[in-house]
């Protein structure tokens, strides 16, 4: 959380000259997908979930933004993910992004930055739900498209890969590979308002 909070503070300084700083708040559908060979992938269905993310673009179309999601599953391999119910992936993000607007409507959009995210599960073996927690670096991209008529609003599309490493670890260092690192697809749909 530490890293995440310092990585927002250096982005927010190293853009603070820049004029004309344009703020949007978004909100999206989520879909999360693991993938490889990993617990995640063997162990739990596709996560589906809402989130909001908030960006701000400055001058030389860079910037920085933070997102916050929660996505649902369910368990489809007990064997394999243990005997939790319900998994819930909750997730908070902060990335650096330049924003390419190719046409005046349509912008293409790089990200890279740095996640955290809390994979908590139901368990009739704790008093409380038992969660994971996990850092993750992510590279990801997005279309947006701006109405014509309607400036202030947009719509966009948003597939992000993120490597999830959790904070559980073994010893045998394959069974550690496959129990705390998973890469993930993430794919956000949404609309976003410009405020200012």
């Amino acid at each position: 959380m530490r890293k995440i909070l310092l990585l927002t503070a250096f982005l927010f300084s190293l853009f603070s000259f820049a004029q004309k700083p344009k703020f949007t708040l978004g909100v999206n559908a989520v879909g999360v997908f693991p993938m490889g060979d990993n617990y995640l992938k063997d162990g739990v269905k596709n996560f589906t979930g809402v989130g909001l993310n908030f960006q701000t673009v400055f001058k030389n179309n860079m910037g920085f933004g933070i997102e916050l999601s929660r996505a649902f599953s369910e368990v489809k391999d007990k064997s394999v993910f243990g005997e939790l119910e319900s998994p819930k992936l909750t997730n908070f993000t902060t990335y650096f992004l330049y924003k390419y607007p190719f046409t005046e409507a349509f912008n293409i959009e790089g990200q890279i930055g740095y996640s955290y995210m809390a994979l908590t599960s139901r368990s009739d073996y704790f008093s409380n739900n038992y969660t994971e927690n996990a850092s993750a670096f992510l590279l990801g991209t997005e279309l947006s498209y701006n109405f014509p008529k309607a400036k202030m609003v947009e719509i966009y599309a948003s597939p992000k890969i993120y490597f999830f490493d959790s904070e559980v670890k073994f010893e045998e260092r394959d069974i550690d590979r496959y129990y705390s690192r998973a890469p993930l697809l993430n794919l956000n749909v949404g609309v976003r308002i410009y405020l200012n």
